[in-house]
């Protein structure tokens, strides 16, 4: 990686999953908590809408459709909570057999959240959240990731910390760099990112929350892992 932003020293605390209530790709959790191997920090896991779920299912009109018999039924609080709990017994069985070699610290939670956009805004310095993933694979021992790891920075402390991030995963990574407050500069790099479709991209939580409305249909069409820097 050939900038002239000085790197700053990379401590991660914590990796981040958002989950929804159909529960992770086996990829996803796997690649998140070899994150949490490798910088040697605290996975955890956030299943977001519980809270919103159960406000619903005690509406008098919820209903659920099954996808395999197209059948309608009622949707009560019990079937509900029964649901939430055999996802959670098996998320908690996935965890402990991904994170038991490494001796992970890790923790599963309700998020208390609807969408992954709200949890961006909770990001400290030294988190990471991990948004989706195509299937490769990071070892836990080290060396590049595959082809294709693009990362956007900016002067903070957070743009900063993707650079660095960039570069443990990858020295060959591509960094483009986005002047705060600059939107000329910032749709010019989206665009960028659309040729590139990059399989990793790092990018700082504040620009993902200023730009989610723009990046989330981005993020959809490339269809990499995002890796957002607290």
């Amino acid at each position: 990686m050939t900038v002239t932003t000085r790197l700053t020293e990379l401590r991660l605390k914590r990796i981040l999953l958002a989950l929804d209530v159909s529960g992770p790709m086996p990829a996803t959790l796997s690649f998140a908590v070899t994150l949490a191997a490798r910088f040697e920090a605290e996975f955890q896991a956030l299943v977001l809408a519980q809270t919103q779920l159960a406000r619903a299912a005690a509406l008098p009109f919820a209903t659920e459709v099954s996808l395999l018999a197209g059948m309608e039924r009622r949707l009560s609080t019990a079937s509900l909570q029964r649901s939430l709990e055999g996802l959670s017994a098996r998320l908690n069985a996935m965890i402990t057999e991904l994170t038991a070699p490494a001796r992970v610290p890790w923790s599963l939670a309700p998020a208390g959240k609807s969408a992954w956009e709200e949890l961006l805004l909770e990001l400290g310095e030294g988190s990471l959240l991990v948004l989706g993933h195509d299937g490769h694979h990071l070892p836990v021992a080290g060396g590049p990731v595959e082809d294709g790891v693009c990362v956007l920075y900016d002067d903070s402390p957070a743009g900063h910390a993707a650079l660095a991030l960039a570069d443990a995963l990858d020295r060959r990574a591509t960094p483009l760099h986005v002047a705060s407050g600059d939107e000329p500069s910032a749709t010019r790099v989206l665009a960028r990112l659309t040729s590139l479709r990059p399989r990793i991209l790092i990018l700082p939580a504040a620009f993902l929350a200023q730009h989610a409305a723009a990046l989330r249909p981005l993020l959809t069409r490339l269809g990499c892992t995002v890796l957002v820097v607290g």
